[in-house]
């Protein structure tokens, strides 16, 4: 007997970790050119949902950067979503906020640029 609505999200958790598994761990080990001081960096934001594919490269880049963040947790039914469209007027994940820049932005591939840029040393 199914009850509705059926949600997957112990499954979609499972099934991101042994990705996660498989792939050796990414975001495990700190990237060489990460700046010194990363550690003591006021926590970024990064909203988003555990399953999402355009997330996890992004909270990757965070862990090998080194970098203290903060994830917010927007999946549906979430009062954090309703929250995101009141701060942002719309929904789309992955969003970060650096408080240690005053920079937000949307958008995987352009946030990991971002971060490659300002939390590396050339």
């Amino acid at each position: 007997f199914f009850f509705w609505p059926i949600t997957f999200e112990s499954f979609s958790i499972f099934t991101s970790t042994q990705v996660a598994i498989l792939l050796g761990m990414p975001g495990g080990k700190r990237q060489a050119n990460a700046r010194p001081d990363n550690e003591q960096m006021k926590p970024l934001e990064l909203w988003g949902y555990e399953a999402s594919p355009f997330v996890r490269p992004v909270r990757e880049k965070l862990g090998t950067l080194c970098l203290p963040h903060v994830m917010v947790s927007c999946a549906r039914g979430s009062v954090n979503r309703d929250r995101m469209v009141e701060k942002t007027g719309r929904f789309q994940v992955p969003y970060l906020v650096d408080p240690n820049t005053g920079i937000s932005l949307y958008e995987s591939t352009e946030i990991e640029k971002y971060l490659e840029s300002v939390y590396t040393v050339k």
